[in-house]
C-alpha cells in the first residue's frame, strides 16, 4: 500500500509543473497590458514603464516564470492590483470554497446514492419513474436558476435563510443545496444504472438463491461493487466545484476562490490568476489521489497491480 501511495504522489510533481507552465503562458498570451491597467488611463508612458520594472514585466518570459515560481515557494507573490500578498487574500476564500464544495458533495452523495438505489430496487415502478423524472428535472435546470428559486422561496417568502453573503452556517445552506441537488440528480441516475447492471449478475442471483437476506444482498454485495465508479464521480465533482462554483458564488455573494479568480481575470491580475488556478489544480490532483486510494481500499486487486 505504501508503494502504491508513493507512486501516485510522485506523479503529482510533473503534473503540477506542467500546469504552472501552461497557466503562465496562457495568461501572458491574453490581450491587454496589466501595467497599463494598474497605472490607469491617464498615466504617462514613463509611469507605465516604472510599473513594468517594479513587477518584472519587462523581463523575458522565462525569467518571469522563474521569478514567479521562486516567489510562489516563498509565499511572497503579490497582487498586481492591491500589492498585497496573494495568499493572504486567497486563503480565506479557498477555505470558503472548500466548505461549500464539501457540504454540497455531502448532500449530493447522500441523496444521489439513496434515491439511485431506491429507484433500482423498484425498477419500472411508480417510485422509479418518479425518482428518474425528478433527477431529469434536476440535471436539466440551470444551476443559477435553481439558486434564484431557492432564494425566492426560503429567503424572500419564508425568511428562513439569508439570501447571500457569509453570515455563519445558515448562509451555507442555500448555496450548498443549489449545487448539491444538481449533482445529486446526476449521481442518482448513475447509481440506478450501475445498480441495475450489478443486480443482474450471476453472483447476485446465487446469493439470492442461497437465501441471503435482501438487505444483505443489496447493501453488502451489490452496492459495494457499485461504489468504485460512484467514488470516481463524487471525487471529480468535488474537484470541479473548486473552480466551477463561480455561478453559485455570484448568485449568493459567496466569497469563494472561483469568484476571486474570475474578478482577477477581468482585471488582468496575472499573479492572482496564476496562484488561484495553481491552488485549484493542486486541490484537484490531490482529490484524484484520494480517489485512487479509495479504489485501493474498496478493491485490493488495484493496489496489488
Amino acid at each position: 500500500m505504501g508503494r502504491f501511495v508513493l507512486r501516485r504522489v510522485l506523479l503529482l510533481i510533473p503534473i503540477l509543473i506542467g500546469v504552472s507552465v501552461l497557466i503562465f503562458l496562457i495568461m501572458h498570451l491574453l490581450p491587454g497590458d496589466p501595467a497599463r491597467l494598474i497605472a490607469g488611463e491617464d498615466a504617462s508612458e514613463e509611469e507605465i514603464e516604472m510599473i513594468r520594472v517594479k513587477y518584472g514585466l519587462d523581463k523575458p518570459l522565462v525569467i518571469q516564470y522563474l521569478i514567479f515560481m521562486e516567489n510562489l515557494f516563498k509565499g511572497e507573490v503579490k497582487s498586481l492590483r492591491s500589492d498585497a500578498p496573494v495568499f493572504e487574500e486567497l486563503f480565506p476564500r479557498y477555505l470558503n470554497t472548500i466548505q461549500l464544495a464539501f457540504s454540497s458533495v455531502l448532500i449530493a452523495s447522500t441523496l444521489g446514492i439513496l434515491f439511485g438505489v431506491i429507484a433500482a430496487i423498484h425498477r419500472n415502478s411508480i417510485v422509479d419513474n418518479l425518482v428518474m423524472a425528478v433527477s431529469l428535472f434536476g440535471v436539466s435546470m440551470p444551476i443559477f436558476w435553481l439558486g434564484i428559486l431557492l432564494i425566492l422561496f426560503f429567503s424572500v417568502y419564508l425568511g428562513w435563510f439569508p439570501s447571500g453573503g457569509k453570515e455563519g452556517i445558515r448562509s451555507l445552506v442555500l448555496p450548498s443545496l443549489t449545487i448539491g441537488l444538481a449533482i445529486a440528480a446526476f449521481i442518482a441516475r448513475m447509481t440506478r444504472a450501475l445498480m441495475l447492471d450489478v443486480l443482474s449478475q450471476d453472483y447476485i442471483r446465487t446469493a439470492v438463491a442461497y437465501g441471503f437476506p435482501r438487505k444483505t444482498v443489496i447493501y453488502r454485495y451489490a452496492l459495494k461493487n457499485v461504489m468504485i465508479p460512484i467514488v470516481t464521480i463524487i471525487g471529480l465533482q468535488f474537484g470541479y466545484l473548486m473552480g466551477g462554483a463561480v455561478l453559485t458564488e455570484s448568485v449568493f455573494g459567496w466569497p469563494g476562490i472561483g469568484r476571486y479568480v474570475v474578478e482577477a481575470i477581468f482585471a488582468r491580475d496575472y499573479t492572482v490568476v496564476q496562484v488561484g488556478i495553481m491552488v485549484i489544480s493542486a486541490t484537484f490532483v490531490v482529490i484524484n489521489l484520494l480517489v485512487d486510494l479509495a479504489y485501493a481500499f474498496l478493491d485490493p486487486r488495484i493496489r496489488r497491480g
